[in-house]
């Protein structure tokens, strides 16, 4: 690869990898269980994360989705939530979407 092609990928890399956004402090308290374990605990609410990130930025895009998730479910007063299966990284997309099932302690 030229120097100069090089140094244009790094950047573009560098801009990408500065898009993540961080897990606020409440949202690192919410935990990510089973649909077995949730059977113990009390429905709070459906969520729904998205983002922009897609294809060789998916798993970025994937990960602020998730970090909306578990925001929201913070929010909502909810300690658990149990991800869609469906809920992965996908390259070919126009946004990433989390959606999660949030719960509570009885």
């Amino acid at each position: 690869m030229k120097p100069g092609k090089l140094s244009s990928v790094l950047v573009a890399i560098t801009m990408l990898a500065g898009c993540a956004t961080s897990m606020s402090e409440r949202a690192s308290r919410v935990q990510i269980i089973s649909a077995d374990d949730a059977k113990q605990y009390q429905f709070v609410a459906n969520l729904t994360g998205s983002s922009t990130l897609t294809g060789v930025a998916r798993h970025t895009g994937y990960q602020n989705a998730l970090n909306e998730v578990l925001d929201k479910a913070a929010t909502a007063g909810a300690q658990y939530i149990v991800l869609d299966p469906n809920s992965a990284p996908s390259y070919w997309t126009t946004s990433e979407v989390v959606r999660a099932t949030a719960y509570k302690n009885k």
